[in-house]
């Protein structure tokens, strides 16, 4: 079932198109200069955007931020070569395993 979302204008309720483009921006978006703080490597204080990604780049320093980090696994070896070798180098077949098991499971334990 789609969603849908009401709202009231002039006192009348409106059902929004959620799949209508969004308006254009009114003006530009200004980002706020940073406060003032101490780094963390020197303790010198950091004054400004610019001073900060300066001071970044200078000690070799990166900005963690919201970005998801990039998983780089590498593959697996096949283990059907290791599997079929350890089979191989087994002293026991099946059957003799599974005699082993069933003696193990009616032996007696003493207390």
């Amino acid at each position: 079932m789609a969603r849908r979302r009401w709202v009231f204008r002039n006192g009348e309720l409106v059902e929004l198109d959620l799949n209508a483009p969004l308006p254009a921006r009114r003006g530009p978006y200004i980002m706020s200069d940073l406060r003032e703080y101490p780094s963390i490597v020197t303790g010198e204080m950091i004054t400004s955007r610019s001073q900060h990604r300066e001071h970044l780049r200078q000690h070799g320093c990166i900005e963690v931020g919201n970005e998801m980090p990039r998983v780089s696994r590498e593959p697996l070896p096949p283990i059907r070569a290791d599997a079929i070798a350890a089979l191989e180098a087994s002293p026991e077949t099946h059957a003799e395993a599974r005699a082993a098991s069933e003696r193990a499971g009616k032996a007696e334990v003493p207390l």
